[in-house]
């Protein structure tokens, strides 16, 4: 089962949608993530958080098209990303894609980028994307595929320690059994050779981010 999760940070107005979310995709908003689903012309299946990023004309909207609502009160530990993201890893979600988390606040978008470690998602295929990038975690003895278009740029950072026996396929600077660690900037500004590459990671975590080619004269 794949979970579209839709919280309440930015969108981008270069966002392709319908590219991700297919019409058997159960989408998920995170309190103010459902009034951006309704301004792009989805309906959540689920709304859950405290709901105080939620007007009253939003939610009557949702719910009079069928949104249910999983409501926490507002002093919680968690933030509603957060519920979000447990309540579809309890629920069964196998892949999960996060919208609408980056943009905004630093601290929202670092702490929704390493909600990626949480220990309910081991396993799992998830990640961040906006209009311009897409995030996702490897952890140990784990690979995944980046597909994308030659020149694209490909950055790797340990997430939190070391990453070890780091292997890249398809990647202009490859890696072979490498060491990247905390702290450092070496995994940053690699680039596709062909349509897809591949990163492979023995020990450790670490975060793939893909995008679109440096602008011409910005450093590696």
């Amino acid at each position: 089962m794949r979970a579209i999760i839709i919280a309440g940070g930015q969108l981008g107005n270069n966002l392709e949608l319908e590219r991700w979310i297919g019409t058997e995709d159960w989408i998920i908003g995170a309190d103010g993530g459902a009034a951006l689903a309704q301004s792009r012309g989805l309906t959540p299946d689920v709304v859950i958080g405290d709901m105080d990023s939620l007007s009253d004309e939003d939610r009557a909207a949702l719910i009079a098209r069928g949104s249910r609502f999983v409501e926490h009160p507002r002093a919680k530990d968690e933030t509603d990303l957060e519920l979000a993201l447990t309540y579809a890893a309890d629920a069964g979600a196998d892949d999960i894609v996060i919208f609408g988390a980056l943009g905004g606040r630093l601290d929202h978008t670092l702490a929704n980028v390493l909600l990626l470690a949480l220990p309910q998602l081991a396993g799992l295929g998830v990640r961040i994307v906006d209009d311009a990038q897409d995030a996702q975690l490897v952890q140990g003895d784990g690979t995944t595929l980046v597909e994308g278009e030659p020149g694209d740029v490909v950055s790797l950072l340990p997430l939190d320690g070391d990453a070890h026996g780091v292997t890249t396929r398809g990647l202009a600077w490859a890696l072979d059994g490498d060491t990247l660690r905390l702290g450092f900037s070496r995994g940053v500004s690699n680039e596709m050779t062909g349509n897809r590459a591949e990163v492979e990671v023995r020990k450790g975590r670490l975060l793939v981010i893909h995008g679109p080619p440096q602008a011409e004269g910005s450093a590696r």
